[in-house]
């Protein structure tokens, strides 16, 4: 009987968190950075009015005669103000459209056009019945150098990442309690502060990473409280392999996945991969309480829980 409570447990975890994706559109890694659209406007109309709101339409056709509005769901929408417009997604189409509703009275549509840049900057030129879209320099980094520019800063930053790897592994592989690892654990806190601050640099990623780490802990606690696991183990291990595994994917594979095209089945492989390598780390560290299968299940609702959560917050 006790042997089926944690399956049942983090089988909940996850049916929330599956339920929490529904009104996403197309999926995106859970709380890390997402492309984005910024569009200015220029007028050829005198004098200039003011946008009263608008419509981004996505299209798989070339003449986007499949046209659809860009769905909402958690921070995936499209705004405008009086002066200009914007959208977020988790994945956009090939091709776009935009129908803007102007306060002389005039609804106006554009061209159809595409997508080079992850945060894309944008000139629509306001005309007497239509709308011209060109994309421009400026909101981003044109592929395939903005791969080269996601992998340099994790080179770089390679440093910081690889000592508390060390004694994140170590502390696994010693499977050793708070009251008999002091300083191996202060150890690691304190050298966790090194991929911590060398996230700073990135500031896109911090406010994900963050809201991972707060998910992700709270269910730790709550989990190592219930199944009378060892919390500052649990704790420790839940928090170092966040610091490691999050910012690294989001650096090298973030814009890989922007020319790949996002899509729900490179999203879960992607979670597949951090699930298993998180699912080994914790199997490891927690040998002498958790057999592999439960630190699957685990692995399974922490990855669940966050990816779910950050689909639907409005950032």
């Amino acid at each position: 009987m006790t042997s089926k409570r944690p399956v049942v447990f983090l089988m909940a975890l996850l049916l929330m968190a599956v339920v929490a994706e529904f009104p996403v559109q197309v999926a995106r890694a859970d709380t890390g950075p997402k492309p984005t659209m910024d569009f200015a406007f220029t007028f050829e109309v005198m004098p200039a009015p003011a946008i009263v709101s608008g419509i981004q339409y996505e299209c798989h056709m070339a003449d986007c005669s499949d046209a659809k509005p860009l769905m909402v769901g958690g921070p995936q929408r499209f705004t405008c103000d009086a002066e200009g417009c914007s959208s977020l997604a988790y994945g956009y189409a090939e091709y776009h459209r935009l129908s803007i509703v102007f306060s002389d009275g005039v609804t106006r549509q554009s061209n159809v056009f595409g997508k080079t840049y992850f945060d894309a900057f944008y000139v629509v030129t306001v005309r007497g019945s239509d709308l011209l879209v060109e994309e421009k320099r400026g909101g981003g980094v044109e592929f395939p150098f903005s791969i080269l520019m996601n992998i340099l800063p994790c080179l770089m930053l390679l440093p910081a990442f690889l000592l508390p790897a060390i004694l994140l592994f170590g502390v696994a592989v010693r499977a050793v309690h708070f009251r008999k690892g002091r300083k191996m654990y202060i150890a690691a806190w304190l050298i966790s502060l090194l991929p911590l601050a060398a996230v700073l640099v990135v500031p896109s990623m911090l406010a994900g990473l963050m809201i991972t780490m707060a998910i992700e802990m709270a269910l730790a606690i709550g989990y190592a409280l219930w199944r009378k696991r060892s919390m500052a183990l649990l704790l420790t291990v839940v928090w170092m392999m966040n610091l490691l595994t999050r910012p690294l994917f989001s650096l090298v594979f973030g814009d890989l996945f922007q020319v790949a095209g996002y899509s729900l089945a490179w999203t879960l492989a992607a979670e597949f991969v951090i699930w298993l390598v998180e699912a080994c780390i914790l199997a490891l560290a927690l040998r002498k309480e958790m057999r592999f299968g439960e630190a699957l299940l685990l692995s399974l609702a922490l990855n669940a829980a966050s990816f779910g959560i950050g689909m639907v917050l409005p950032f």
